[in-house]
């Protein structure tokens, strides 16, 4: 019964962070760890779960979305075919090198979300910057298949460059782009991942709800709070997954 609860409660923490930040697999990847679930096996699990959670994102993402549906479908399908690549790559892996592959990935994400942005005007081409950025949206597609923690937060980086307009806007495309990508990696993982069924149930009734009351938030808290209090998270995160992935 205490582990029931407790997958319900993290669900609905990570479904939370997922509609504002997209943190769901950060979160709950430590969880399904504890209570045994294999490292691969873990990963297709939230995948698919968060299929389920992305409803409660989206719909609750559509004021944002209203007149904005064009950018956001080109966004998805590009983020979604490099989310193809990612799943396949995960396919292929073994227990092992992807249990000692997470903690790099956490750690660069919260090194990249806890480095301030630089001041002044850019010395860059916009053009050459809205290429690179387009480019990093179908490469974040390829780590959000793969493993996709703090891939949120990478997502928002790419997204403020070419999105212009504020926050919660490029959050609800964002959100889009995540439930197309989980959907078809959800897919793949069905066909070739094993899945913990029993888990199931309760991470889709944590993420759903949270997952719904996310972009709500968003529309009142300060992003630079969530972002500073998420990126010092997942440098923790990665220290004791490091820790119990190589020593």
């Amino acid at each position: 019964m205490f582990s029931i609860i407790y997958l319900v409660l993290m669900s609905l923490l990570a479904g939370v962070l997922t509609g504002i930040v997209g943190m769901a697999s950060l979160t709950l990847y430590p969880v399904l760890l504890s209570v045994g679930v294999a490292p691969i096996t873990a990963n297709a699990t939230i995948t698919v779960a968060q299929v389920g959670g992305g409803l409660g994102t989206v719909t609750a993402s559509l004021r944002e979305l209203h007149g904005h549906w064009k950018q956001a479908f080109q966004i998805a399908v590009l983020n979604t075919l490099g989310g193809v690549f990612g799943a396949l790559i995960l396919i292929h892996s073994t227990n092992n090198g992807f249990k000692k592959l997470v903690p790099v990935f956490i750690m660069l994400a919260g090194i990249l979300i806890l480095t301030p942005k630089r001041r002044g005007k850019p010395v860059i081409n916009n053009r050459i910057i809205t290429a690179v950025s387009w480019l990093s949206t179908f490469l974040v597609g390829i780590y959000t298949g793969y493993f996709g923690a703090a891939s949120g937060l990478l997502m928002i980086a790419v997204l403020s460059k070419i999105v212009h307009e504020n926050y919660a806007i490029y959050n609800s495309m964002r959100n889009f782009a995540s439930f197309m990508n989980n959907i078809v990696a959800a897919t793949m993982f069905i066909f070739t991942i094993p899945i913990d069924w029993a888990v199931i149930i309760h991470l889709l009734i944590g993420l759903f709800t949270g997952g719904y009351i996310g972009p709500i938030i968003v529309r009142y808290i300060p992003s630079t709070v969530i972002k500073h209090a998420v990126g010092i998270f997942a440098v923790i995160l990665a220290l004791v997954l490091g820790y119990q992935a190589y020593l």
